[in-house]
């Protein structure tokens, strides 16, 4: 869930938000340093019942009680004393039993406790191990980094980068070999760990240490590492747009192909369509056309290339009305345009419509609005989006033919402008429908994805007729 009111009414008291930071703090260390001998006796045993993860058990954050879910003991002492708040032994999340769901998008506490705690945070603490080789993998959210994994998600479960990741196209010509430093290889390090790579699962061994080698997590770190490398703005505890950091990455990719490919950012030409994985992919081109309103000559035509495309939603009820907006005729005023054809100055019609589609149809919906004071304000209309998007309507020809996308890649925006989060969801290969909420990761139906407040769209060609 997004937040919860019990925490945050703890968190209003200085002493008592201290003592959660310090709790959550020492529990998440025993679960990442305990053996599971002493895992299964002192944090996964219910003391009430003695099962060992009975569904799932919960360290009781304001006394030493451990209890079950399936037997409900949890719940029971949580009715009994008082306590609400539990961390799940198992993953470390925290629990609020009066809202019956996890506190996953509060970070608060993640943003108090590396303000306060750093130092102690930095030594007790380590990235969750890769359980999955599904690509069905959280991203641990190092203090309001939820704009960059959600993004992270979208592209990873992309069918066309990940084809390029997999046949190691860049990694194959890259000079540096280097996450740290490259943020192509460190998507490609990524997909490598999300999807499992041989020297990285030992034969199926028992990792009863939970040994790990810090190589192990060079895509993860080194992604982080190598934005705030290039964008020192993208470093801190503030709150930033996913849409921005969408560009910036698609940016990075085609610079990274320039440098592997040896080539100059001077001999891009956009007129022709770069051979980058971003470029290759998702950029598309608009026409934009000046109409003489009398006889309709078509004049001052131009074609610029885009990579997105950005679309009010005020006042529309849903993205087909978003996108008749974008495309509609737009009478321009205080412009004197003189019409050779018909002899006449008056008014021109500026028309814009798109020349060309990308594989890969990437769509923004304008939630903030900039105020010239100096304000800013989030929309939280509700804009109905389908699951196929029929692009025929907003393509340049006389007769252009059923040009059907298919949805496969949402990242949804909750709260307000400053203190909001970013969620992401994907459909993989099965067609079910996956949500990466930071580092917890569930399955989701169509009917509550349909749900969402998107903010930006995925939609791959699926066919044209």
């Amino acid at each position: 869930m997004l937040g919860c009111q019990h925490i945050d009414q703890v968190f209003q008291n200085e002493k008592s938000k201290d003592g959660v930071i310090r709790t959550c703090n020492a529990a998440r260390f025993m679960l990442s340093h305990f053996t599971k001998r002493e895992k299964y006796t002192h944090v996964m045993k219910c003391s009430d019942c003695h099962e060992i993860n009975a569904g799932s058990n919960f360290m009781c954050l304001q006394c030493g009680f451990c209890g079950c879910w399936n037997g409900n003991h949890f719940g029971q002492h949580s009715k009994k004393v008082g306590h609400v708040f539990g961390i799940n032994s198992s993953n470390g999340l925290l629990f609020c039993f009066k809202c019956g769901d996890y506190i996953g998008s509060n970070e608060l506490i993640a943003a108090s406790m590396l303000n306060k705690y750093w130092d102690d945070v930095v030594t007790k603490t380590q990235i969750p191990k890769l359980e999955r080789r599904d690509g069905l993998q959280g991203l641990l959210n190092m203090g309001s980094t939820c704009f960059m994994s959600s993004i992270v998600q979208c592209l990873i479960h992309n069918p066309y980068f990940f084809q390029f990741s997999i046949n190691q196209l860049h990694s194959q010509r890259c000079p540096l070999q280097d996450p740290l430093s490259c943020i192509s290889c460190a998507l490609d390090r990524m997909v490598w760990e999300f999807y499992g790579h041989p020297e990285l699962i030992k034969n199926g061994e028992d990792d009863s240490n939970n040994s790990r080698t810090s190589d192990e997590y060079a895509g993860f770190i080194g992604l982080f590492v190598s934005s705030w490398k290039i964008n020192e703005n993208l470093a801190g505890y503030f709150q930033q747009d996913a849409h921005e950091y969408w560009q910036f990455l698609l940016n990075q990719l085609h610079n990274d192909y320039m440098v592997s490919h040896n080539k100059s950012p001077d001999e891009t030409n956009f007129a022709e369509l770069c051979d980058c994985i971003a470029h290759s992919t998702f950029q598309g081109s608009l026409k934009s056309s000046i109409v003489c309103p009398e006889c309709k000559m078509d004049s001052k035509t131009t074609k610029d290339p885009f990579m997105d495309l950005s679309l009010d939603i005020k006042d529309k009820s849903n993205l087909y009305e978003c996108l008749d907006s974008f495309h509609k005729m737009e009478q321009l005023h205080d412009f004197n345009y003189h019409c050779d054809r018909c002899n006449t100055t008056q008014n021109a019609i500026k028309r814009l419509i798109i020349h060309k589609l990308p594989a890969v149809l990437v769509l923004q919906l304008k939630r903030f609005e900039h105020h010239l004071n100096g304000n800013s304000a989030k929309l939280n209309d509700i804009v109905e989006f389908p699951l196929f998007l029929n692009m025929r309507n907003y393509c340049d020809g006389d007769d252009v033919p059923d040009i059907i996308f298919e949805l496969i890649g949402i990242i949804a925006h909750r709260g307000t402008v400053n203190e909001g989060h970013y969620i992401a969801f994907t459909k993989v290969t099965t067609g079910h429908w996956f949500k990466f909420n930071d580092s917890m990761v569930s399955s989701i139906t169509e009917e509550e994805l349909l749900q969402e407040q998107a903010y930006l769209l995925f939609y791959v060609v699926n066919q044209v007729n």
